[in-house]
């Protein structure tokens, strides 16, 4: 795996603050620094981000890079009801609530292979207010991305990371920690510039 586990460690470093979002967020959620995340949307219950600064392309043992495969860190904070109501299913089930009083969200770590238009959902990290995580859970849950509905909140989550991925490729090719020599680079950078092209951003700032 190629990811780095800075999105918790780090995150660790940051204040943490309650206050209102102009992207409007659920009440009450902590502040999540948007040069590191980047926000995708909101339900009533939870706010959906990920790591720009970490996203990146999957790397064998070898080092060789494969650019069909996305390594990307997410956080999702939650408001008050989706707390409450994750301590009270864990109590249910018998599972630890130590440092569950200042549970604020989770981190999760995914690989999205482009190819076959697959999630892979690596690890779930569940996050006190420091950002420091409470429980560590390794998980095997895969999620086809040809089966979600168009209304899914996951649906439109994965869509505009994978959205994100293919207007900087080169962005996450120099990120990436492997082997990529020049001839791929060029491909790349005519994907990404064929991609562009075709593909109007929501936000400038989503070319980097």
């Amino acid at each position: 795996m190629n990811y780095k586990r800075l999105l918790v460690a780090g995150a660790a470093l940051w204040s943490f603050s309650f206050c209102a979002n102009p992207i409007s967020p659920a009440e009450a959620s902590p502040y999540v620094p948007e040069n590191i995340f980047r926000w995708v949307q909101s339900s009533a219950r939870t706010n959906y981000f990920f790591n720009k600064q970490q996203i990146c392309y999957e790397t064998d043992a070898e080092g060789n890079v494969d650019t069909n495969l996305l390594v990307v860190p997410v956080l999702k904070t939650f408001d008050d009801v989706m707390i409450n109501d994750v301590v009270a299913k864990r109590r249910w089930n018998g599972k630890s609530l130590a440092g569950f009083d200042d549970f604020v969200g989770v981190s999760e770590y995914l690989v999205i292979n482009l190819a076959e238009k697959k999630v892979s959902v690596q690890e779930i990290d569940y996050l006190d207010s420091t950002w420091t995580a409470i429980e560590v859970v390794k998980t095997d849950v895969e999620v086809s991305l040809e089966e979600l509905s168009e209304k899914s909140l996951d649906a439109r989550f994965y869509d505009r990371i994978i959205d994100y991925a293919l207007r900087n490729q080169l962005v996450l090719a120099e990120r990436t920690r492997g082997d990529l020599d020049e001839a791929l680079k060029a491909q790349l950078a005519e994907a990404q510039e064929a991609y562009r092209e075709a593909h109007k951003p929501d936000r400038p700032e989503d070319n980097e």
